[in-house]
């Protein structure tokens, strides 16, 4: 079976796959965030990315950490930050989470370029103070040409970012083919079912993801 995963470059380190193949579709290129952060009393990393791309983890040991879900949690904990998710990771859990953290400390929220806004709204309408950076950001390649001939004999097509799903959809995908799709949140299965297309959800982090994929078939 030929498996394919879109995730980029930078984004999951930590997971291992003998028999998936990668093909990033855009790339992450980092953005100065030059910052004093010992005025904050809680950290929120909205990405694996965003973790990867910090300049100041030493600076964490005396911080809240929050992740945004375990890929971020395990990227912070390979660097030997301890970190807290949500049990259901996404927004809305994480708000869950965060709401007995709001108090007279101050969030720095960290994410790449037009990331959500969605966990800095409900702080801003809860009265906390938070300021945000952006410290990636994400950029399509000029051409999808010669990466659309990888996925010609593709059976599953992984999608760990809706901007992979999008970029798959409107520059690689071609109605001859019958890939399946499999995502990893409700947020990115939520917009390949919107197209009218079926995806799976699975647990990208799990010791039986490959073997759930294999059994798709």
């Amino acid at each position: 079976m030929n498996i394919v995963d879109t995730r980029a470059k930078n984004t999951f380190k930590f997971v291992k796959r003998k028999n998936i193949k990668n093909i990033p579709l855009f790339e992450l290129s980092f953005l100065d965030h030059s910052i004093d952060i010992s005025g904050y009393t809680d950290v929120i990393f909205q990405s694996t990315p965003s973790v990867e791309f910090f300049n100041h983890h030493k600076d964490l040991k005396d911080k809240n950490v929050f992740a945004m879900g375990p890929g971020t949690q395990s990227s912070l904990g390979a660097k030997g930050i301890s970190s807290k998710i949500p049990k259901d990771p996404g927004s809305e859990g994480l708000k869950k989470l965060i709401k007995n953290s709001i108090g007279p400390g101050k969030f720095l929220i960290v994410k790449g370029q037009g990331g959500l806004n969605i966990i800095s709204d409900y702080l801003v309408a809860e009265g906390a103070k938070v300021d945000t950076i952006q410290n990636y950001q994400r950029l399509r390649f000029s051409t999808y040409h010669n990466v659309s001939k990888d996925f010609n004999n593709a059976d599953v097509v992984i999608f760990p970012s809706r901007l992979a799903a999008e970029i798959y959809f409107q520059e690689i995908y071609d109605p001859d083919l019958n890939s399946k799709f499999v995502t990893i949140s409700s947020r990115i299965k939520d917009y390949v079912d919107s197209l009218g297309f079926e995806s799976i959800k699975l647990d990208y982090f799990s010791d039986n993801f490959e073997s759930e994929i294999l059994n798709l078939t």
